[in-house]
């Protein structure tokens, strides 16, 4: 781990955020017709992506940077048994959708 003193280059900081964010959240958009074994093998090797992601900033980012790719790993797979998605990101667009869709639907339909 770099000093605290130090900043994370961009570089690394990318990778970080390209194994801890973008990659569960691309992985959640694909849709496979596979049955449920299979699917959550899939769901798996993204959070051992994420695993990978926390150990590369350990190793070479700032312990802020560090932290927050361990905290976001988490997050990844709480909503993978929560709410079945292996990315944060989607699990909160899905609880967005949930609770937003109903009231700005009836706006639109009853203002247009």
């Amino acid at each position: 781990m770099l000093d605290t003193q130090k900043t994370t280059p961009n570089i690394i900081l990318r990778q970080v955020v390209g194994w801890v964010l973008v990659l569960p959240l691309l992985i959640s958009f694909v849709r496979l017709p596979f049955p449920f074994p299979l699917r959550f093998l899939l769901e798996l090797g993204v959070i051992a992506a994420s695993a990978y992601g926390v150990r590369f900033a350990w190793r070479h980012a700032t312990p802020r940077v560090a932290v927050f790719a361990l905290f976001v790993t988490l997050l990844n797979v709480i909503s993978m048994f929560m709410l079945g998605t292996a990315s944060v990101l989607k699990a909160l667009y899905i609880i967005a959708w949930l609770y937003g869709y109903p009231y700005y639907s009836n706006w639109v339909y009853w203002n247009f």
